[in-house]
């Protein structure tokens, strides 16, 4: 099979990176090499609760060095799917701070009252 130069890379949180509140034996070194070699890559969560300032504290606390903006979340995912659907629309969420800071960030007004959904 012949060489191919990976130019980017998507890796899990949890699994991956950390386990509960520790690092993976070999995770500080990977993403140290990836930033010395400046190729880009994201961290991906399915994780909905927590924005990404507060999943980049945490990987801080766990050894891991890695910026806010290297991390999408599903609440991010969500967040864009509504925005790309309907631009500045309103919606009646039942979520955490990862998702309703998401919605925001994205125009979105968040409401209990007649959500904009046409």
């Amino acid at each position: 099979m012949p060489r191919r130069n990976i130019s980017s890379w998507l890796m899990d949180m949890d699994g991956v990176l950390v386990h509960e509140e520790q690092a993976i034996p070999g995770a500080a070194e990977f993403l140290k090499r990836l930033e010395e070699r400046e190729l880009p890559f994201l961290v991906l969560t399915n994780n909905s609760i927590y924005t990404p300032r507060d999943l980049a504290a945490r990987l801080r606390t766990s050894g891991l060095v890695v910026p806010e903006s290297r991390i999408w979340t599903s609440a991010l995912a969500t967040a864009r799917f509504l925005h790309d659907q309907r631009p500045g629309g309103s919606a009646f969420v039942i979520g955490e701070a990862g998702l309703t800071t998401a919605l925001h960030e994205a125009g979105y007004t968040l409401t209990e009252r007649s959500p904009r959904i046409t």
